[in-house]
């Protein structure tokens, strides 16, 4: 049994619950496996899997699917009885492309990029960049050897370079990709997303520890429910400093979006009692169905918005004082400001260039638009639409490369001046 098909089912399973909810929730006479899991019930999914696949033995049929389906089920119970006790404070929901500008971590606990940006080469993948605070150490994801399976990695910067990166030993070799690393401040406990034998849907998130003595990392262990479910899980992150967890998952949303969750970390990890919780209670507790259940010490949840208030308020104004954009000129550097330049060529074309990413920013919005109303119309609309979209097609794919080719010009100006002797 693949485990890489067991999850796409789980996350099948979501989508048609979410479909079925959007029409009026089916019948429970009607519903289906997928249906039943994507809802947490976990125990009605396993009963009516177990009866469909006596009946196709009976006739002789494959019970391929079926035995997929109550592997996902059974490991779904499992963990919705070892749910975490977590108190939700806030979520956001944000397109999945820029959710770490959505991520208020203080800069005491490292800081977030995208693998793009930071090292300044096309990414196709997501991948992510979490570097430490005090700037020497990152942990990354990119593709590992065989050129196309996400792998971690880390490097040191040394005399103004980055070393060559090292895998991260220890973790699971057998996954189908991992992303999304984030350390904390101890040096040891990574948190980090992947796909695999041991995830309950898409991506899961996964903790593991670095052992110094062994310099590997130990067994990683999935985090569990509520942080886990069957769809993707990624970004798992901790701003110490403020006592905030941040984590993102697209469950309950449409392709393209994420919801960004903020929580209280534990000290430690308490459960809740599937014996003295009501099932119907704990199925909507361990998906996050609504963070205001999770609000059990008043309290506590008011001090904890509170922090995230302060945060996203120092954040905005810190952003508002120093950021315009972010322009990334090597390795080391990225400017923020049209006064960083140095280069009087490169600061003359940094105007231009913000003027054309706005306009492309303005057309992916627009481009975006009529493709949701492309999704809703008729026969004939549909047909008029096309051409339009097809020609905005062509029109931001024109801009987009003429935008690449600006910021390699802009960059080599910079680089060249910053590289002159007695500049």
């Amino acid at each position: 049994m693949k485990r890489k098909t067991i999850c796409l089912l789980a996350g099948l399973a979501l989508s048609a619950s979410l479909a079925a909810q959007r029409r009026g929730n089916a019948a429970d006479n009607t519903a289906t496996a997928e249906q039943y899991i994507a809802q947490y019930r976990f125990d009605e999914a396993e009963e009516l899997l177990d009866k469909q696949i006596t009946a196709l033995r009976k006739k002789r049929q494959p019970t391929a699917r079926e035995e997929q389906l109550l592997a996902v089920a059974r490991k779904g119970a499992h963990m919705m009885n070892a749910t975490e006790k977590v108190m939700f404070i806030d979520s956001v929901i944000t397109d999945k492309s820029a959710f770490l500008d959505a991520l208020r971590i203080s800069p005491e606990s490292g800081q977030l990029f995208a693998y793009g940006a930071f090292f300044n080469r096309e990414d196709k993948a997501g991948c992510t960049v979490y570097r430490s605070e005090l700037g020497n150490k990152i942990y990354f994801s990119q593709p590992g050897h065989d050129g196309k399976t996400l792998r971690l990695y880390t490097s040191d910067l040394i005399d103004k370079d980055w070393t060559t990166p090292q895998p991260l030993e220890g973790l699971d070799d057998g996954d189908d990709a991992q992303n999304y690393p984030f350390m904390l401040s101890d040096g040891v406990t990574l948190y980090y997303a992947a796909r695999g034998e041991e995830s309950f849907g898409g991506y899961d998130i996964f903790v593991s520890r670095y052992d110094t003595d062994g310099k590997t990392f130990l067994r990683p262990e999935n985090i569990g429910m509520p942080f886990n479910s069957a769809a993707n899980d990624y970004m798992y992150a901790i701003d110490e400093v403020n006592n905030l967890g941040w984590f993102v998952s697209d469950r309950f949303q449409p392709e393209g979006k994420v919801c960004i969750y903020v929580f209280v970390p534990n000290e430690v990890r308490e459960v809740y009692d599937p014996d003295d919780t009501d099932e119907a209670k704990l199925r909507r507790l361990a998906l996050v169905t609504s963070i205001a259940e999770t609000w059990t010490d008043t309290d506590a949840q008011t001090a904890a918005r509170t922090r995230l208030d302060e945060a996203r308020s120092e954040r905005q104004a810190s952003t508002a004082r120093r950021k315009d954009f972010e322009f990334v000129i090597n390795d080391r550097l990225t400017y923020t400001l049209t006064e960083d330049f140095k280069a009087p060529a490169a600061r003359k074309l940094i105007g231009t260039w913000k003027a054309k990413e706005e306009e492309r920013q303005r057309g992916h919005e627009q481009l975006q638009a009529l493709r949701d109303i492309y999704a809703v119309a008729d026969k004939k609309r549909k047909a008029q639409l096309a051409a339009q979209i097809k020609t905005m097609e062509a029109s931001q794919e024109k801009l987009d490369t003429e935008l690449k080719q600006m910021e390699k010009n802009i960059r080599n100006e910079e680089n060249a001046f910053l590289s002159k002797p007695n500049r």
